[in-house]
């Protein structure tokens, strides 16, 4: 048995296979989705990237009409899933879903043929169309050697592959996965990709698949989407849209793209040579100087293009009351924090204007071209992920910049570890040639032993 949307075709659609306006998805009093805007199209491939908890899996359930949630628009084949039985949705859009499935002992041909079961009446059984389908499939991926294994003992890998086929086999026109290289070993995570994105060309396919790897959607895919925290960090043609700043600040580590001879990469900084004592941490506790150093040490530099911002702090009763924030760049000084109830001891309370200063002065692409960019401090609200702790990942993706860090000193080996700092240069505010050392960071000087 055949269907019309598995037939070829070099004719792309115009109109969207996939479309949504808006969709919103909350579990538990907690909004996962916010305002997700999609538009999917025949003959792409499109990866959705994003950190674990992001959204991505319920992203596609929601699309596939798997979760309840809330759109302004939203189309699937043509059909809206809200308002569409399963199985129609079912020929139209096929899914891989990330766990495998608990089934009975079924033989690996008996799995692929179950692909086929929506295009059968309410008592029909699978006929041998639908099994020489199967068969065609299970030898394109060339795991035809399964056909009469038992699904139950196959291995993690094993069993994707063995999904796909049935996926393949209901719907090529809109393929779904959620993280289909998981358990997978490494040539069959490229095979895998690969036949993927020959669906697109061969079949005009619009495939849609969750990725751990963004290097695998600069690979294989047309688009990548960043959704972070259940929004939309950015989306597009994946040379645009996989950059060194973009991955840095999706998964908070920064990453470095190669843009040299061969196809473009992204890998972690701290693997890169370059990367190594390019952070300098000055460190002390509250009240020994820190800022008023770095205003000396920026002082002694005119010939330096210094970005990032500093605090300078008011003090009572030798705790650190309130500050303001400088930056460096504009010039500008606005209020950052203050302490509440207006008593020593109390938490800090943020000033919007000075949070928004922080994040013009943090800027990757207005520090790309500085010498050297100055954040006065890090410490524990930032290892909460908190205040202006998205931009750090971004900065350090900046091959030819330099960092100067504050950090207190019992932060010290919190902060190297949630930033993976290479050899960073640790200097203490206390010591008699801390100004020297950090002159001598600056000007790319081998520290003296």
């Amino acid at each position: 048995m055949t269907d019309p949307l598995n037939t070829p075709t070099g004719n792309p659609m115009k109109d969207p296979l996939v479309s949504c306006k808006y969709l919103n998805f909350s579990y538990a009093g907690r909004q996962v989705l916010k305002e997700i805007s999609l538009d999917f199209y025949p003959g792409e491939f499109v990866a959705v990237l994003g950190r674990n908890g992001a959204g991505k899996s319920t992203l596609l359930s929601c699309l596939l009409g798997l979760k309840p949630c809330s759109a302004a628009h939203l189309l699937v084949g043509g059909l809206d899933p809200g308002s569409t039985g399963r199985r129609d949705i079912a020929r139209r859009v096929s899914f891989v879903p990330q766990e495998h499935e608990d089934m009975f002992p079924f033989s690996v041909l008996e799995v692929v043929v179950m692909g086929r079961t929506v295009f059968l009446g309410s008592f029909g059984a699978p006929g041998n169309e639908d099994e020489a389908a199967a068969r065609a499939v299970l030898e394109e991926l060339q795991i035809s050697h399964l056909a009469q294994r038992t699904y139950t003992d196959l291995s993690g890998g094993e069993k994707q592959m063995v999904l796909l086929a049935r996926a393949l086999v209901q719907s090529r026109k809109i393929i779904f996965l959620d993280e289909p290289t998981n358990h997978l070993d490494y040539s069959n995570r490229f095979r895998m990709l690969a036949w993927l994105k020959a669906l697109t060309k061969d079949y005009n396919s619009c495939v849609v698949a969750c990725l751990h790897d963004p290097n695998h959607a600069l690979m294989f895919a047309d688009r990548a989407v960043l959704l972070h925290r259940g929004r939309i960090l950015d989306s597009g043609p994946v040379q645009e849209t996989l950059t060194g700043p973009a991955i840095s600040r999706l998964y908070g580590m920064a990453a470095w793209q190669s843009r040299g001879p061969g196809p473009p990469g992204l890998v972690p900084a701290f693997v890169h040579p370059e990367f190594k004592g390019r952070v300098l941490l000055l460190t002390g506790e509250s009240g020994e100087g820190k800022t008023t150093l770095l205003h000396q040490v920026i002082k002694e530099n005119p010939h330096l293009d210094f970005g990032g911002f500093t605090c300078p702090g008011f003090f009572k009763e030798g705790l650190r009351f309130q500050s303001d924030l400088h930056c460096l760049a504009t010039k500008q000084s606005a209020p950052f924090a203050r302490r509440a109830n207006n008593t020593p001891t109390s938490h800090f309370l943020f000033d919007e204007q000075g949070m928004a200063l922080a994040r013009t002065a943090l800027d990757p692409l207005e520090n790309s071209f500085r010498h050297c960019v100055i954040v006065d401090e890090v410490g524990r609200f930032e290892l909460k992920e908190k205040n202006f702790a998205p931009f750090l990942s971004p900065l350090l993706s900046v091959k030819t910049l330099r960092h100067i860090w504050v950090v207190r000193t019992e932060f010290i080996k919190a902060v190297c570890r949630r930033w993976l700092l290479a050899d960073p240069v640790i200097v203490r505010v206390s010591d008699p040639d801390a100004e020297k050392q950090i002159n001598r960071f600056l000007n790319n000087e081998e520290p003296h032993v």
